[in-house]
């Protein structure tokens, strides 16, 4: 048996998310038939990161083991031309029966970007903020939510009673003219997480929520507390990160 890793690019947009589900179109559902075709046999395929439907990926993690001949390249090559157009596997590695892509991540980085003034182009990328946003304020409250925290205001997982403390490590907020990209870095993420917190710095950014107020969202773990979910299309899976 080999292990082969795969790094993964996608387009999310027209893909029910990342985990399989019946009659739906899904990233590793897609993968898996793509793979069944190279191989000639059904092959589990997992992920590092379970992205929600609409979610884009520039940097997502799968591994896959298979009892096969065909070299890295072979199968580099097999599945570039037989994944559609919106996945591009573009990197592939052999490595040790053990690696889990998921389970043997240490941190994951996204980034969710907004635009300032509308767009016909990127609106499958990125989501349009026209209000006024005050930059140092977002900053300022982003500063709140950074270190091991429960982030139970941050998801609505809390009803299916899944743990909600993550180790948030990197959260920046950064101002391009027309783009301002949020980037976040923890060793996992919950449910919606992301987009709520960005929809929350965006409540900040209007002055609808001051700063210091992140404290006590994060006191109540109560969603209700924290800002809205924001759409999934300006969300980008970028990197996750091994200790390999």
């Amino acid at each position: 048996m080999r292990n082969f890793k795969l790094l993964i690019e996608y387009d999310g947009t027209d893909f029910h998310g990342w985990q399989k589900q019946p009659s739906l179109r899904t990233v590793q559902g897609v993968m898996e038939d793509t793979i069944y075709e190279v191989f000639g046999k059904p092959v589990p395929v997992n992920g590092a990161g379970r992205t929600d439907a609409g979610v884009h990926a520039l940097g997502q993690v799968a591994n896959l083991v298979v009892d096969t001949t065909m070299s890295v390249d072979q199968t580099g090559r097999a599945l570039a031309a037989k994944l559609p157009e919106d996945i591009q596997v573009y990197h592939v590695k052999e490595v040790d029966l053990d690696f889990h892509a998921r389970f043997s991540a240490k941190k994951r980085r996204y980034t969710y970007y907004l635009r300032t003034e509308p767009t016909a182009i990127w609106r499958r990328f990125a989501y349009v903020v026209t209000a006024p946003l005050d930059i140092d304020a977002m900053r300022k409250g982003s500063q709140y939510l950074i270190g091991e925290k429960d982030f139970a205001s941050f998801t609505p997982s809390r009803s299916n009673g899944y743990p909600t403390h993550c180790n948030l490590m990197k959260l920046s907020v950064t101002d391009d003219e027309e783009i301002i990209s949020i980037g976040v870095e923890a060793d996992h993420f919950l449910h919606n997480m992301v987009r709520v917190i960005v929809g929350t710095l965006i409540e900040i950014g209007r002055g609808r929520i001051q700063p210091e107020h992140v404290e006590q969202i994060l006191r109540k773990k109560n969603r209700a507390a924290a800002g809205p979910t924001i759409p999934p299309n300006g969300l980008f899976l970028m990197e996750v990160v091994y200790d390999e």
